[in-house]
């Protein structure tokens, strides 16, 4: 940098004695003393008085004379003055130097290279002896003059250590920046606005001129170009120059980045298109993913090293497993290594902890300055960070973790594109990282659920001893009198239902249909699937299941015979016996109420889905495929039947589906050939049966009620423990009212009893057992036969 005292104490005198129109005053030592160097200077500060005497004193010939050395020497010095530029200038085909030119401009560095040669063809073109380029450091808060590298060891930060401070009344190049607008002057010494002179070093700086390099509203760099005292100086025509070329390298430097924003936005865009694949090729890996996410964030921001700092669950520490040791590979890519001993830091530490903490963006010019900077790390690599850009990964709101991008390049500083860019790759990283854990959650809770099934396989298998006893004797010695009638109870039978059921089975499809050892296992597996509840346990699902049979018997024995062909009739019989399977004694609307995990699981009719999802696991067992002798065809079809059948039992559906056959019976169209009413004449036979309980004998029908309000009332204790209303038919505080609400629920289904018996003549029982039940529960509810009900035995025993 020029030394003003070091110009003073060396430039030539100023001014010719005795004049007293000089701009600058000599000192008494030297007022009376005339010099070659003070006529010299008197002569450049006034060149009206030197043209003034050349006219009217000095002979033609002399002037030739003159004009052909000054010509001469013209020459020589501009030989001296031409600074080498870049090669690529030295091209005649246009085309070839912009393709260099923009082949040559893909990194900062790059970009800062050209411009340094750039500045060597304006300082050529308006002949200044010397010129330099500053670029923008310490955030742009100080200057740094750009260095090319002399060997491939020699780095521009190798000058980072000369920071030329921006502001004014500092230097020249200084108080352009702060300032941004061009600065031109033909005397740098008397100069007061820069009182530190100029960047070039030694004395002999005559004028100068400064302009900033803008870039939109971003400033890149400073020109500043000088002429010593042996040239003539600078003029306003030089600094237009400067101006011109400057403003338009300005518009090109802001296309060149527009450019350069689209094409990294590309290489974005394709990375976040490989890394979605690499969540669904790879979402097992973690480390591999994390890996990615480093590599291209260094690439995306132009750093030397990355590091990603996961959060622990907790919240409590951040930890780091996958490292960048900044070595690369063959093929120039980051090489990226797991460590068995992973870095961990409190949450709450260092910058990477502050912004965990925070989710702030924190971008440090200067590491080690800043107190929020965790030097351990540094100890612990043995590298040395210079400046960070530390940015949080949310995702739902919640931190994943930190990125922390270490050492801009070329000894810049992470700018504010770099931000906008990363923070836009952020979000995908957050996605990633979050679908990535999901998914490895997922895997997880699979097998979990996979070992969970296991279990369940085998504690739900029904027990070797029963087993084996069932297939010595599969065949009931003694059927019931009773049994064949819509009547029959199974409360006397308990022990004998398992062969009760293969009879029926029997005797509806004959004793070839199904293998038998697997029939004792199916139905003996059911039996104990079912849980120990109050109503909807194994005798309620046997007795279904022998309403079902007996309303099939009777069809096939009568003179119109069966109008559902054998699949249908077999998914009946195994609809019915499965219908309740794991029930637990509370109805849907419970479990949506209380957001149970089953509620999850299915949208609508919960309890009936998973009944028919049970179903299937036990058919699908080794040991329970009764089935096994379909067709894969008829095996899909029956299970759809079965599923229908077992949703049939939501009475949801029930309303529907008698709106829709009453219609279809008062209009004469009703036709079983027709697919959508063979299914709503199915489901109707489906839920009668279920609710057959209204239609056995007076004390079967007392003895069901008390036990249906025995689960009801169970329902309803549990949700007052959970802060809800119970519905009055599950409030125990109510039971009084239960020969009402009787009354009431056979009105609503007896509608169902009516048009199946319209149907199927076959099921009028049905229809006269409801009637009879009807009349007595209204008696009840009107005080006429209070003896017949006693509520006190309807209240659960504690």
């Amino acid at each position: 940098m020029t030394d003003p005292i070091k110009q003073v104490s060396s430039r030539p005198l100023p001014a010719l004695p005795g004049h007293s129109y000089h701009t600058r005053r000599l000192s008494e030592d030297t007022i009376n003393i005339v010099t070659p160097a003070s006529v010299h200077f008197y002569l450049s500060s006034h060149p009206e008085i030197l043209e003034q005497f050349v006219t009217d004193v000095v002979p033609y010939e002399t002037v030739e004379r003159w004009m052909a050395k000054k010509n001469k020497h013209a020459s020589e010095n501009k030989r001296l003055s031409v600074v080498p530029v870049c090669a690529i200038y030295s091209q005649s085909n246009i085309k070839h130097v912009q393709n260099a030119l923009v082949d040559g401009s893909k990194t900062d560095n790059e970009i800062t290279s050209l411009l340094y040669n750039l500045c060597a063809v304006m300082s050529n073109s308006i002949k200044a002896d010397e010129f330099l380029y500053y670029t923008l450091a310490a955030g742009g808060k100080s200057l740094v003059k750009y260095k090319v590298a002399s060997t491939a060891s020699d780095t521009i930060s190798s000058s980072m250590q000369f920071l030329i401070p921006v502001g004014k009344y500092t230097t020249l190049a200084g108080h352009v920046a702060c300032s941004r607008e061009a600065i031109f002057t033909t005397d740098v010494v008397e100069d007061d606005r820069f009182p530190e002179g100029t960047g070039s070093p030694g004395s002999n700086v005559r004028s100068a001129l400064a302009v900033p390099l803008l870039s939109g509203k971003d400033l890149i760099g400073i020109l500043e170009f000088t002429r010593y005292w042996e040239s003539p100086p600078l003029s306003k025509n030089d600094l237009q120059i400067v101006i011109a070329m400057a403003s338009w390298t300005g518009i090109a430097l802001s296309q060149l980045k527009t450019n350069m924003m689209l094409v990294k936005q590309t290489e974005l865009n394709d990375f976040l298109l490989q890394i979605t694949r690499d969540i669904f090729d790879d979402l097992t890996g973690t480390e591999s993913l994390v890996a990615k996410i480093m590599a291209h964030t260094k690439l995306l921001v132009d750093a030397d090293r990355c590091a990603l700092f996961m959060l622990t669950e907790d919240k409590s520490q951040l930890y780091a497993e996958v490292f960048d040791e900044g070595k690369k590979d063959d093929e120039g890519n980051s090489i990226f290594s797991k460590s068995t001993n992973s870095i961990r830091f409190p949450s709450d530490k260092g910058i990477a902890g502050h912004v965990a903490q925070t989710c702030e963006v924190v971008n440090i010019p200067d590491a080690y300055s800043d107190h929020r900077f965790n030097r351990d790390i540094d100890m612990k690599t043995g590298y040395t960070t210079r400046n960070l850009l530390t940015m949080p990964i949310i995702c739902k709101n919640k931190v994943l973790g930190v990125v922390q991008m270490v050492n801009k390049k070329n000894g810049t500083v992470f700018t504010n594109a770099d931000e906008m860019s990363f923070k836009t790759f952020a979000v995908y990283c957050a996605l990633a990282l979050h679908y990535s854990k999901m998914y490895r959650l997922t895997i997880r809770q699979q097998k979990v659920l996979q070992v969970t099934l296991e279990m369940l396989s085998y504690h739900a298998k029904c027990g070797e001893d029963d087993l084996n006893k069932l297939r010595r004797y599969p065949h009931i010695k003694e059927i019931p009198e009773d049994f064949q009638l819509y009547s029959f109870y199974c409360d006397d039978y308990e022990a004998q239902l398992p062969q009760l059921y293969i009879y029926m089975v029997q005797k509806l499809f004959g004793p070839d249909t199904f293998d038998l050892s697997s029939l004792c296992s199916f139905i003996l597996t059911i039996k104990k699937n079912y849980r120990e509840v109050a109503y909807h346990n194994w005798d309620h699902a046997f007795t279904v299941c022998h309403c079902m049979f007996t309303v099939l018997l009777s069809m096939i024995e009568s003179e119109e015979g069966c109008p559902f062909d054998l699949l249908e009739q077999q998914a009946f019989m195994v609809a019915t016996i499965a219908h309740d399977i794991d029930h637990r004694g509370y109805n849907n609307d419970f479990f949506n109420k209380c957001k149970e995990p089953m509620a999850a699981l299915y949208s609508t009719s919960t309890m009936e889905m998973h009944h028919f999802r049970y179903t299937c696991t036990v058919l699908q067992q080794q040991d329970n495929q009764i089935l096994g002798h379909l067709s894969r065809e008829d095996y899909k079809k029956i299970l759809q039947y079965i599923e229908h059948a077992i949703l049939a039992t939501d009475l949801t559906f029930f309303m529907p589906n008698q709106k829709r056959l009453s219609h279809r019976l008062e209009n004469n169209s009703l036709d079983l050939n027709v697919w959508e009413h063979r299914q709503d004449v199915k489901a109707i036979l489906v839920t009668v049966c279920d609710m057959c309980a209204v239609c056995k004998n007076w004390d079967v029908q007392q003895n069901v009620a008390k036990l249906i309000y025995e689960e009801f009332f169970f329902q309803g204790d549990e949700e007052k423990k959970r802060g809800l209303e119970p519905i009055p038919m599950m409030d125990r505080a109510r039971s009084d009212q239960i020969p009402k609400q009787q009354v009431g629920f056979i009105n609503f289904v007896s509608p169902a009893y009516k048009l199946i018996a319209m149907i199927f003549p076959c099921c009028q029982p049905l229809l006269d057992g409801l009637r009879e039940n009807l009349d007595n529960w209204q008696r009840i509810a009107c005080g006429k036969e209070p003896g017949m009900w006693e509520v006190d035995k309807s209240r659960r025993k504690p």
